[in-house]
Protein backbone atom coordinates (compact mmCIF):
# COMPACT_ATOMS: atom_id res chain seq x y z
CA UNK A 1 0.00 0.00 0.00
CA UNK A 2 1.46 3.77 -0.75
CA UNK A 3 0.35 7.17 0.74
CA UNK A 4 -0.07 9.39 -2.03
CA UNK A 5 -0.83 12.22 0.24
CA UNK A 6 -1.64 13.59 3.45
CA UNK A 7 -3.25 17.22 4.88
CA UNK A 8 -2.94 18.26 8.18
CA UNK A 9 -4.62 20.02 10.20
CA UNK A 10 -4.27 21.82 13.62
CA UNK A 11 -2.37 18.77 14.45
CA UNK A 12 0.29 19.09 16.96
CA UNK A 13 2.85 22.02 15.57
CA UNK A 14 1.21 22.19 12.21
CA UNK A 15 -1.67 24.74 11.79
CA UNK A 16 -1.79 23.38 7.70
CA UNK A 17 -0.71 21.30 5.53
CA UNK A 18 -0.28 19.02 2.56
CA UNK A 19 2.57 16.79 1.08
CA UNK A 20 2.02 14.77 -1.60
CA UNK A 21 4.82 11.67 -0.95
CA UNK A 22 6.72 9.45 -2.98
CA UNK A 23 6.14 5.69 -3.95
CA UNK A 24 9.33 4.34 -2.44
CA UNK A 25 11.71 5.96 0.30
CA UNK A 26 10.30 9.11 2.22
CA UNK A 27 13.24 10.88 3.92
CA UNK A 28 11.50 13.41 6.14
CA UNK A 29 14.65 16.28 7.16
CA UNK A 30 14.84 18.68 10.10
CA UNK A 31 16.50 19.89 13.27
CA UNK A 32 15.53 18.58 16.53
CA UNK A 33 12.04 20.07 17.34
CA UNK A 34 11.02 20.49 13.73
CA UNK A 35 8.20 17.97 13.76
CA UNK A 36 9.69 15.13 11.58
CA UNK A 37 7.93 12.65 14.28
CA UNK A 38 5.27 14.31 14.23
CA UNK A 39 4.50 13.59 10.47
CA UNK A 40 5.04 10.19 11.41
CA UNK A 41 2.66 10.30 13.99
CA UNK A 42 0.03 11.47 12.06
CA UNK A 43 0.80 8.46 9.51
CA UNK A 44 0.46 6.17 12.60
CA UNK A 45 -2.84 7.44 13.63
CA UNK A 46 -3.97 7.01 10.06
CA UNK A 47 -2.59 3.51 9.71
CA UNK A 48 -4.52 2.11 12.70
CA UNK A 49 -1.98 2.62 15.69
CA UNK A 50 -3.08 5.68 16.80
CA UNK A 51 -0.69 8.52 18.16
CA UNK A 52 2.65 8.50 19.66
CA UNK A 53 1.41 9.91 23.15
CA UNK A 54 -2.06 11.24 24.86
CA UNK A 55 -4.78 12.33 22.45
CA UNK A 56 -5.45 15.92 24.29
CA UNK A 57 -1.41 16.33 23.31
CA UNK A 58 -2.13 15.78 19.28
CA UNK A 59 -4.63 18.89 19.15
CA UNK A 60 -2.28 22.14 17.84
CA UNK A 61 -0.79 23.48 20.64
CA UNK A 62 -1.69 27.13 20.03
CA UNK A 63 -5.37 26.05 19.06
CA UNK A 64 -5.60 23.34 21.74
CA UNK A 65 -9.98 24.49 22.14
CA UNK A 66 -10.30 23.66 18.47
CA UNK A 67 -9.76 20.63 16.56
CA UNK A 68 -7.20 18.14 14.66
CA UNK A 69 -8.45 17.24 11.80
CA UNK A 70 -5.67 13.99 9.34
CA UNK A 71 -6.80 12.90 5.81
CA UNK A 72 -5.09 10.60 3.06
CA UNK A 73 -5.06 9.35 -0.26
CA UNK A 74 -4.14 5.81 -0.55
CA UNK A 75 -3.54 3.79 -3.36
CA UNK A 76 -1.89 0.09 -4.12
CA UNK A 77 -3.76 -2.70 -3.97
CA UNK A 78 -6.65 -0.83 -3.34
CA UNK A 79 -7.86 2.75 -3.47
CA UNK A 80 -9.11 4.88 -0.82
CA UNK A 81 -9.20 7.95 1.43
CA UNK A 82 -8.80 7.21 5.37
CA UNK A 83 -9.27 10.14 7.71
CA UNK A 84 -9.07 10.84 11.36
CA UNK A 85 -10.80 13.67 13.69
CA UNK A 86 -9.33 14.25 16.89
CA UNK A 87 -10.63 15.72 20.11
CA UNK A 88 -10.89 13.90 23.35
CA UNK A 89 -10.94 10.62 21.59
CA UNK A 90 -9.88 9.72 17.65
CA UNK A 91 -12.37 9.19 15.22
CA UNK A 92 -11.01 7.57 11.72
CA UNK A 93 -13.49 7.29 8.80
CA UNK A 94 -12.52 5.34 5.24
CA UNK A 95 -14.54 6.91 2.39
CA UNK A 96 -16.29 8.96 5.22
CA UNK A 97 -17.46 5.49 6.74
CA UNK A 98 -16.46 4.81 9.94
CA UNK A 99 -13.79 2.35 10.44
CA UNK A 100 -12.44 0.66 13.37
CA UNK A 101 -8.81 0.32 14.04
CA UNK A 102 -8.60 -2.94 13.68
CA UNK A 103 -10.25 -2.45 10.30
CA UNK A 104 -7.66 -0.31 8.82
CA UNK A 105 -4.93 -1.90 10.14
CA UNK A 106 -6.07 -4.52 7.94
CA UNK A 107 -6.47 -2.53 4.71
CA UNK A 108 -3.53 -0.25 5.27
CA UNK A 109 -0.75 -2.66 7.32
CA UNK A 110 2.53 -1.27 8.32
CA UNK A 111 5.55 -1.58 11.13
CA UNK A 112 6.25 1.25 12.66
CA UNK A 113 9.60 1.83 14.70
CA UNK A 114 10.33 4.83 16.72
CA UNK A 115 13.90 5.81 18.28
CA UNK A 116 14.12 3.74 21.24
CA UNK A 117 12.16 0.73 19.36
CA UNK A 118 15.19 0.15 16.89
CA UNK A 119 17.36 -0.81 19.64
CA UNK A 120 15.06 -4.01 20.42
CA UNK A 121 17.63 -5.78 21.48
CA UNK A 122 18.52 -4.23 24.15
CA UNK A 123 15.41 -2.61 24.95
CA UNK A 124 13.16 -3.50 27.88
CA UNK A 125 11.73 -7.20 27.89
CA UNK A 126 7.98 -4.95 27.35
CA UNK A 127 9.25 -3.27 24.04
CA UNK A 128 10.61 -6.67 22.50
CA UNK A 129 6.36 -8.04 23.60
CA UNK A 130 5.55 -4.66 21.57
CA UNK A 131 6.82 -5.68 18.56
CA UNK A 132 5.66 -9.22 18.74
CA UNK A 133 2.09 -7.92 20.03
CA UNK A 134 1.65 -5.28 16.93
CA UNK A 135 2.64 -8.26 14.30
CA UNK A 136 0.42 -10.63 15.96
CA UNK A 137 -2.34 -8.08 15.66
CA UNK A 138 -1.93 -7.34 11.96
CA UNK A 139 -1.78 -11.07 11.20
CA UNK A 140 -4.34 -12.46 13.54
CA UNK A 141 -7.68 -9.72 13.63
CA UNK A 142 -9.16 -11.14 17.02
CA UNK A 143 -5.38 -10.71 18.92
CA UNK A 144 -5.94 -7.30 19.71
CA UNK A 145 -9.41 -7.69 21.52
CA UNK A 146 -7.96 -10.84 22.94
CA UNK A 147 -5.02 -8.74 24.26
CA UNK A 148 -7.17 -5.68 25.92
CA UNK A 149 -9.27 -8.61 27.84
CA UNK A 150 -6.20 -10.27 29.36
CA UNK A 151 -4.68 -6.77 30.35
CA UNK A 152 -8.39 -5.94 32.03
CA UNK A 153 -8.61 -9.72 33.88
CA UNK A 154 -5.19 -9.22 34.86
CA UNK A 155 -6.10 -5.73 36.45
CA UNK A 156 -8.71 -6.88 38.45
CA UNK A 157 -6.63 -10.18 39.75
CA UNK A 158 -3.61 -6.96 40.87
CA UNK A 159 -6.82 -5.28 42.83
CA UNK A 160 -7.75 -8.66 44.57
CA UNK A 161 -4.26 -9.40 45.29
CA UNK A 162 -3.67 -6.07 46.74
CA UNK A 163 -7.01 -6.20 48.60
CA UNK A 164 -5.68 -9.73 49.90
CA UNK A 165 -9.31 -11.11 48.46
CA UNK A 166 -9.53 -14.63 46.27
CA UNK A 167 -8.68 -14.25 42.60
CA UNK A 168 -10.27 -17.91 41.91
CA UNK A 169 -13.33 -16.27 39.54
CA UNK A 170 -10.10 -14.86 37.10
CA UNK A 171 -8.46 -17.84 36.77
CA UNK A 172 -10.57 -19.07 34.05
CA UNK A 173 -10.23 -16.14 31.65
CA UNK A 174 -6.69 -15.23 33.21
CA UNK A 175 -5.46 -18.10 31.67
CA UNK A 176 -7.50 -18.65 27.92
CA UNK A 177 -7.28 -15.17 27.23
CA UNK A 178 -3.50 -15.36 28.29
CA UNK A 179 -3.25 -19.28 26.87
CA UNK A 180 -3.66 -17.98 23.22
CA UNK A 181 -1.89 -14.86 23.42
CA UNK A 182 0.79 -16.51 24.42
CA UNK A 183 0.45 -19.71 21.82
CA UNK A 184 -0.16 -16.92 19.05
CA UNK A 185 2.80 -15.21 19.47
CA UNK A 186 5.50 -18.42 19.21
CA UNK A 187 3.52 -19.16 16.32
CA UNK A 188 4.02 -15.82 14.66
CA UNK A 189 7.48 -16.17 15.88
CA UNK A 190 7.85 -19.61 14.13
CA UNK A 191 6.86 -18.23 11.19
CA UNK A 192 8.99 -15.24 11.25
CA UNK A 193 11.93 -17.53 11.66
CA UNK A 194 11.29 -19.12 8.48
CA UNK A 195 11.41 -15.84 6.43
CA UNK A 196 14.82 -15.26 8.28
CA UNK A 197 16.06 -18.61 7.39
CA UNK A 198 16.43 -17.50 3.92
CA UNK A 199 17.59 -14.37 4.20
CA UNK A 200 20.66 -14.45 7.45
CA UNK A 201 21.06 -18.09 8.52
CA UNK A 202 22.96 -17.36 11.91
CA UNK A 203 19.91 -14.70 12.91
CA UNK A 204 17.53 -17.07 15.33
CA UNK A 205 14.56 -16.19 17.18
CA UNK A 206 13.04 -17.69 19.97
CA UNK A 207 10.48 -16.35 22.93
CA UNK A 208 10.56 -17.91 26.44
CA UNK A 209 9.40 -19.68 28.35
CA UNK A 210 9.16 -22.80 26.72
CA UNK A 211 6.18 -23.78 27.28
CA UNK A 212 7.13 -27.57 27.58
CA UNK A 213 4.93 -28.52 24.95
CA UNK A 214 1.87 -27.63 27.02
CA UNK A 215 -0.99 -25.18 26.16
CA UNK A 216 -0.72 -21.95 26.64
CA UNK A 217 -3.66 -22.34 29.13
CA UNK A 218 -2.35 -25.29 30.95
CA UNK A 219 0.78 -23.16 31.17
CA UNK A 220 -0.52 -20.62 32.32
CA UNK A 221 -2.89 -22.99 35.00
CA UNK A 222 0.41 -24.71 36.24
CA UNK A 223 2.70 -21.67 36.81
CA UNK A 224 -0.60 -20.70 38.39
CA UNK A 225 -0.51 -23.17 41.16
CA UNK A 226 3.33 -22.97 41.45
CA UNK A 227 3.55 -19.54 42.31
CA UNK A 228 0.26 -19.21 44.47
CA UNK A 229 1.48 -18.72 47.76
CA UNK A 230 4.30 -16.21 46.80
CA UNK A 231 1.95 -14.17 44.60
CA UNK A 232 -0.20 -13.69 47.48
CA UNK A 233 2.73 -12.24 49.62
CA UNK A 234 4.02 -10.41 46.61
CA UNK A 235 0.37 -9.16 45.67
CA UNK A 236 0.62 -8.90 42.39
CA UNK A 237 0.61 -11.75 39.26
CA UNK A 238 3.88 -13.87 39.32
CA UNK A 239 2.71 -15.65 35.88
CA UNK A 240 1.24 -14.42 32.12
CA UNK A 241 1.59 -13.12 29.31
CA UNK A 242 4.00 -10.03 30.53
CA UNK A 243 6.78 -12.34 31.54
CA UNK A 244 7.49 -13.49 27.64
CA UNK A 245 10.89 -12.17 26.26
CA UNK A 246 12.15 -12.12 23.31
CA UNK A 247 15.84 -13.52 22.50
CA UNK A 248 18.05 -12.80 19.74
CA UNK A 249 20.65 -15.22 18.93
CA UNK A 250 23.67 -14.82 16.13
CA UNK A 251 25.66 -17.76 15.52
CA UNK A 252 24.25 -18.96 18.85
CA UNK A 253 25.87 -16.47 20.64
CA UNK A 254 23.26 -13.54 22.47
CA UNK A 255 23.21 -10.73 19.92
CA UNK A 256 23.19 -8.32 22.58
CA UNK A 257 26.72 -9.86 24.01
CA UNK A 258 28.46 -10.02 20.40
CA UNK A 259 27.38 -7.25 18.33
CA UNK A 260 27.91 -3.77 18.22
CA UNK A 261 25.53 -1.01 18.35
CA UNK A 262 25.14 -0.44 14.33
CA UNK A 263 25.48 -4.35 14.09
CA UNK A 264 22.79 -4.54 16.17
CA UNK A 265 20.05 -1.84 14.40
CA UNK A 266 21.23 -3.50 11.12
CA UNK A 267 20.18 -6.47 12.57
CA UNK A 268 16.80 -5.19 13.55
CA UNK A 269 16.05 -4.13 9.84
CA UNK A 270 16.32 -7.20 8.66
CA UNK A 271 14.19 -8.60 11.54
CA UNK A 272 11.49 -5.60 10.36
CA UNK A 273 11.91 -6.08 6.57
CA UNK A 274 11.09 -10.05 7.10
CA UNK A 275 8.12 -9.19 9.36
CA UNK A 276 7.27 -6.87 6.21
CA UNK A 277 7.57 -10.13 4.14
CA UNK A 278 5.41 -12.00 6.54
CA UNK A 279 3.20 -9.73 6.50
CA UNK A 280 2.39 -9.64 2.69
CA UNK A 281 2.08 -13.12 2.50
CA UNK A 282 -0.67 -12.86 5.32
CA UNK A 283 -2.30 -9.95 3.99
CA UNK A 284 -1.20 -10.01 0.27
CA UNK A 285 -0.89 -6.20 1.01
CA UNK A 286 2.58 -4.48 0.91
CA UNK A 287 3.21 -3.14 3.83
CA UNK A 288 4.44 0.67 4.64
CA UNK A 289 7.44 0.96 6.80
CA UNK A 290 8.37 3.83 9.44
CA UNK A 291 11.48 4.59 11.19
CA UNK A 292 12.71 7.40 13.22
CA UNK A 293 16.12 7.64 13.03
CA UNK A 294 16.58 4.69 11.74
CA UNK A 295 20.32 5.72 10.70
CA UNK A 296 22.04 6.93 13.73
CA UNK A 297 24.76 4.97 14.99
CA UNK A 298 25.18 3.56 11.21
CA UNK A 299 28.77 4.05 9.92
CA UNK A 300 29.00 4.70 5.52
CA UNK A 301 28.70 1.31 4.49
CA UNK A 302 26.37 0.53 7.08
CA UNK A 303 23.90 2.98 5.70
CA UNK A 304 24.67 1.74 2.23
CA UNK A 305 23.24 -1.40 3.12
CA UNK A 306 20.28 -0.71 4.78
CA UNK A 307 19.34 1.86 1.77
CA UNK A 308 19.86 -1.60 -0.58
CA UNK A 309 17.78 -3.67 1.32
CA UNK A 310 14.90 -0.82 1.58
CA UNK A 311 15.15 0.00 -1.57
CA UNK A 312 14.89 -4.13 -2.25
CA UNK A 313 11.41 -3.79 -0.78
CA UNK A 314 10.07 -2.68 -3.47
CA UNK A 315 7.16 -1.35 -0.10
CA UNK A 316 6.99 2.40 0.83
CA UNK A 317 9.40 3.53 2.96
CA UNK A 318 9.88 6.59 5.46
CA UNK A 319 12.47 8.02 7.60
CA UNK A 320 13.37 10.60 9.35
CA UNK A 321 17.09 12.04 9.92
CA UNK A 322 18.46 15.14 10.90
CA UNK A 323 19.82 15.66 7.34
CA UNK A 324 20.07 13.22 4.47
CA UNK A 325 22.33 10.38 5.40
CA UNK A 326 22.47 8.43 2.35
CA UNK A 327 23.76 11.52 -0.27
CA UNK A 328 26.61 11.00 -2.25
CA UNK A 329 26.72 7.04 -1.15
CA UNK A 330 26.70 4.57 -4.40
CA UNK A 331 23.06 3.37 -4.02
CA UNK A 332 21.68 6.77 -3.51
CA UNK A 333 19.16 7.91 -6.55
CA UNK A 334 17.20 10.84 -5.84
CA UNK A 335 14.35 8.96 -8.58
CA UNK A 336 13.76 6.53 -5.64
CA UNK A 337 14.87 8.67 -2.18
CA UNK A 338 12.48 11.63 -1.78
CA UNK A 339 13.43 14.44 0.68
CA UNK A 340 11.22 16.61 2.61
CA UNK A 341 12.73 19.44 4.74
CA UNK A 342 10.85 20.23 7.58
CA UNK A 343 12.45 23.24 8.01
CA UNK A 344 11.69 24.63 5.03
CA UNK A 345 7.81 24.01 4.91
CA UNK A 346 5.51 26.62 6.51
CA UNK A 347 3.62 24.76 9.24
Amino acid sequence: MIFIESRLENFRNFKRLKIDWSERINLILGSNGSGKTNLLESLSILSGWGGFSRTKNLINWNNSLQLASIFAKISGEEDFTVAAQIASRISLKLENKKISCTELRELLPSVIFLTGAINLIDATSAARRLFIDKLCALIHSPYAKILADFKAVNRYRINLLRAKRPTNSTTELFCKTGGYIMERRRKVISMLQEFLNNSEKTFTIKIIPDLKNLSGADFLYNSLKIHHEREILAMRPLSGVNFDDIVFMVNDKPASDVLSRGQKRMLVLNLIINAGKLIYSRLKRKPVLFFDDLTAELDTNARETALKNLLDTGWQIFLTAPENPFLGGKKYNSDLVSCLNINSLKA
